[in-house]
């Protein structure tokens, strides 16, 4: 028979003060790899494009050599801004990821306690003749498999702690916020034109149109054919993006949409746990339910229904996130 029933506890530290997430991606850009990336990737682009303009300038102003400088800035600035909307994941990801890994340690050392009371129950009553070997055996397993999922939140939330620290080079402490859905800009045309698909459709539309006006008037029919073909072609590749853009931009706010009701509705039931959580712990306080009841039927479902706010929590900021960037806007300052 195993001899065991020693309790695996964590202690989760917790700090005084607390910064938001907008306050984060900014403290976080001094430390952040992958926003260095972003950066370079914006100056070596910039810097490109400088030297190409200089270039299709000597002697006189090449607009083809001005149009082809374009298209190879709002490629590295599609790059540029890749690289941005991967840095604010990222920050998001590393903070909501301690939370929920708490969130998960905590629930996994009540069910280890529970399964633990069980046990010592079980004994009491197998050593009486009241329970069956079987039971015992089933209720000894059910120890060892909590306790090892312990051990296995128990590290996951150490190494969030140390992923978090390693993004933004600061310690976990975030008040996470929920922004309100109606104080958020919302604009087609601001998404529309800061699409790097439109805008480098447009460019190439330019492209094709000044190819055709520098074709000889004595070039053959099928080189000036082609020519014009090209144009229709990249008119129609522009009328295509538009409406991709539009699509995507329609796409994007019936998400955010979705995921605004879904918070307020996780709100709402986490509230409503909570009520329900306070009750019950009055009665476990007043000695009408056990502990191990207390655990399982409230405090285990308080923390399920908070581990499901955060996770809808999570998505909102990410796709809250991703539209500002792509409408050209900086999260940190709409969002303060």
């Amino acid at each position: 028979m195993k001899r065991f029933l020693i309790l695996i506890l964590f202690v989760i530290p917790v700090y005084a003060f607390s910064m938001t997430l907008p306050q984060l991606f900014q403290s976080a850009e001094a430390t952040n790899t992958i926003f260095h990336i972003a950066t370079l990737s914006l100056e070596q682009a910039s810097m490109t494009y400088q030297m190409n303009m200089i270039q299709a300038s000597i002697p006189i102003v090449n607009q083809g050599s001005v149009i082809s400088a374009q298209i190879a800035y709002n490629t590295g600035l599609q790059t540029y801004q890749n690289n941005l909307k991967n840095y604010y994941s990222n920050i998001l990801s590393s903070a909501f990821g301690v939370e929920i890994a708490k969130i998960n340690l905590e629930i996994a050392q009540m069910n280890l306690d529970v399964s633990t009371m069980n046990y010592a129950s079980t004994l009491a009553l197998f050593n009486q003749s009241m329970a069956s070997t079987i039971s015992l055996q089933q209720a000894s397993i059910t120890v060892d498999t909590d306790q090892n999922s312990v051990k296995n939140a128990s590290w996951n939330y150490n190494f969030a702690l140390s992923n978090f620290t390693n993004t933004t080079g600061l310690k976990w402490n975030i008040d996470f916020t929920f922004p309100d859905l109606s104080t958020i800009p919302s604009s087609q045309t601001m998404w529309i034109n800061n699409d790097p698909n439109v805008t480098l459709a447009n460019l190439n539309l330019q492209n094709a149109k000044y190819n055709l006006e520098i074709t000889p008037s004595n070039a053959s029919q099928y080189t000036l054919k082609l020519a014009q073909m090209q144009v229709e072609q990249a008119s129609l590749n522009l009328q295509n993006a538009i409406l991709n853009s539009q699509n995507n931009y329609s796409s994007a706010i019936q998400k955010l949409r979705y995921d605004y009701e879904n918070v307020l509705n996780s709100k709402a039931n986490l509230d409503i746990a909570k009520n329900n959580l306070d009750f019950y712990t009055n009665a476990y306080n007043s000695g009408l339910i056990s502990h191990s009841t207390y655990l399982s039927q409230y405090k285990i479902p308080y923390l399920n229904t908070e581990l499901s706010y955060y996770n809808a929590l999570q998505t909102y900021w990410n796709d809250l996130v991703s539209y500002l960037l792509s409408i050209g806007l900086k999260p940190e300052v709409v969002l303060k």
